[in-house]
């Protein structure tokens, strides 16, 4: 039975205004001047240099490596570019990634992405893994002639500015929120929904009660908290008391560690024993930190388990361990196969011009990795990427099998 790590890539970016960008990027010495030679653009050099074909190709990976060495991200990136230059590259060019940090940063991140923006090398970025810098750093990607694919980045609006080549890889809230209401509609009929009072809480738990209602589930309660504010279990204690006498058959909790965990913790306390089924941003080990032995029994969502059946994550997941030791998680499942879609997309196109792979990534048949089915829409969004459902036993998260038959789970029940 294996843990696995989640990333919190979901939360909505906060808009910043072009004269504010440009303050930030001029205070921290960035040049917003071309820097290539007189009358081409960084991207008029870009596409130049993709048509010419020689030497290595550069992708740009953007992540807060030195906050979030939790998470094997690196090594599934690793991984993937070994193989793929191992299999003869990109029509004999070696592929090669070049790191950068965000700090999960808002200011950092649009530093550094106008510095990527800026360097007519790079022919693709992958990042950010927060969603509130993923989304306005797009922005400068897409200025900049860049592809982005963001793989963590869970925030719908994304893919909703008209952009050309930026593709998100993973499911959306709003994607999220109604696959866990037709998970709850299989096993219960009356559901109350907790969530935290931010976008991201807001537009899981509207999208589970939306699709909830078109499919039957009732949702007989719904209260919210302040992600602003000092979070304690006494914040859920009134809550927790009406709950009790409503005849609930669960909770949906579309909230955040480490608060979720106290909210859990409070329901426990005060014999609330109902199932709990909570979103992907409760699938982090920080939640035993808080609700403790009150987990035992939650499922949650996710991207990716490695103790997931399919012959192919049972492959992937053997190689992984013989080569650095330890479970693959979430962020190096991910991060091995948007380099893999990368690749695959260049070869599709035969040629490493964002444009042209945006092209392919738009037009390819659907391609399968470790974490699921990858195919995009006119816009970027994937299409039908599918949850990972895990349940909490014995401190860690336990694959749970999809399908109306399979366990909720083996913790309190009413």
């Amino acid at each position: 039975m294996q843990t696995t790590t989640q990333m919190p890539g979901r939360t909505t970016a906060r808009p910043v205004s072009a004269a504010l960008l440009a303050a930030l990027l001029l205070a921290a010495g960035v040049s917003l001047a071309p820097a290539c030679g007189p009358g081409l653009t960084p991207a008029e050099e870009r596409v130049q240099l993709a048509r010419e074909g020689e030497g290595e190709i550069l992708v740009a990976a953007v992540w807060p490596w030195q906050q979030r060495t939790d998470i094997r991200y690196g090594e599934g990136l690793d991984m993937a570019v070994r193989e793929v230059n191992a299999s003869g590259g990109i029509k004999g060019r070696r592929l090669r990634v070049q790191r950068h940090d965000d700090r999960e940063s808002l200011d950092q991140g649009m530093i550094v992405a106008h510095r990527i923006a800026a360097d007519p090398r790079v022919t693709a970025v992958i990042g950010h893994l927060q969603s509130y810098v993923t989304a306005p750093a797009a922005a400068i990607y897409e200025l900049g002639g860049l592809l982005l694919i963001a793989p963590t980045a869970t925030d719908p609006t994304l893919t909703s500015h008209g952009h050309r080549r930026v593709f998100q890889a993973t499911f959306t809230d709003r994607d999220a929120g109604r696959q866990l209401a037709e998970f709850a509609r299989a096993r219960f009929t009356r559901v109350a929904i907790c969530y935290i009072r931010n976008p991201y809480g807001r537009g899981l738990a509207n999208a589970f009660e939306e699709r909830g209602g078109e499919i039957g589930l009732g949702i007989v309660a719904r209260h919210s908290y302040d992600a602003g504010e000092q979070i304690g279990t006494r914040t859920f204690e009134a809550t927790v008391r009406e709950w009790s006498s409503l005849e609930l058959d669960a909770i949906f909790l579309a909230g955040e560690v480490p608060s979720a965990g106290l909210f859990v913790a409070e329901a426990r306390k005060q014999g609330l024993d109902v199932p709990i089924l909570g979103g992907d941003a409760i699938g982090s080990p920080a939640l035993f930190a808080t609700a403790g032995q009150a987990a035992e029994g939650m499922v949650v969502a996710g991207f990716f388990h490695p103790d997931e059946p399919r012959p192919e994550v049972q492959r992937w997941k053997a190689d992984f361990e013989k080569r650095f030791g330890g479970a693959p998680d979430a962020g190096s499942a991910l991060g091995y196969d948007v380099i893999h879609l990368l690749a695959r997309a260049m070869r599709h196109a035969g040629s490493t011009e964002p444009e042209r792979v945006a092209q392919a990534l738009h037009g390819m048949p659907p391609w399968t990795g470790v974490t699921g089915s990858f195919r995009f829409d006119a816009q970027g969004a994937a299409v039908g990427r599918r949850l990972v459902k895990m349940v909490v036993r014995e401190g860690r998260f336990a694959y749970l099998p999809d399908g109306p038959s399979s366990p909720f789970a083996s913790g309190p029940t009413r």
